[in-house]
């Protein structure tokens, strides 16, 4: 008969020796630096979508302008809309220039809120 207790006592490592790592917060971090990861983050992703979306507006309102062949109330309605997402695209990229200006003058980088949080004392 085999000695089967010796066979599975043997340790098999489940993770590597500094855990497992990914995407994401890793709990070395100070909540600083977690804040200010999920911070830019969403900002990052909330301008790539207001791009997309302004791509996405811009080809529908191309292809409304083109289509409406000389009807005027078509054509007004796809100049309207072009320009709203044109106006759109202005204001997430004034936003984001607005901001960096007042951090620049005020001395304090609001798109860098791990920094801030850190310094603050209690």
């Amino acid at each position: 008969m085999l000695n089967t207790q010796k066979a599975f006592a043997k340790e098999i490592p489940l993770a590597p020796d500094g855990g497992l790592t990914g995407p994401g917060i890793t709990p070395t971090e100070d909540i600083g630096g977690q804040i200010a990861g999920i911070v830019s983050t969403v900002i990052g992703v909330l301008t790539v979508l207001a791009i997309v979306w302004f791509i996405i507006e811009f080809v529908v309102s191309a292809y409304l302008l083109i289509s409406s062949a000389g009807d005027q109330e078509k054509t007004a309605e796809a100049k309207k809309r072009l320009t709203q997402s044109v106006v759109g695209l202005v204001i997430v990229i004034g936003a984001i220039f607005i901001i960096n200006i007042i951090a620049y003058i005020a001395g304090i980088d609001f798109l860098n809120v791990g920094e801030f949080i850190n310094d603050l004392s209690f």
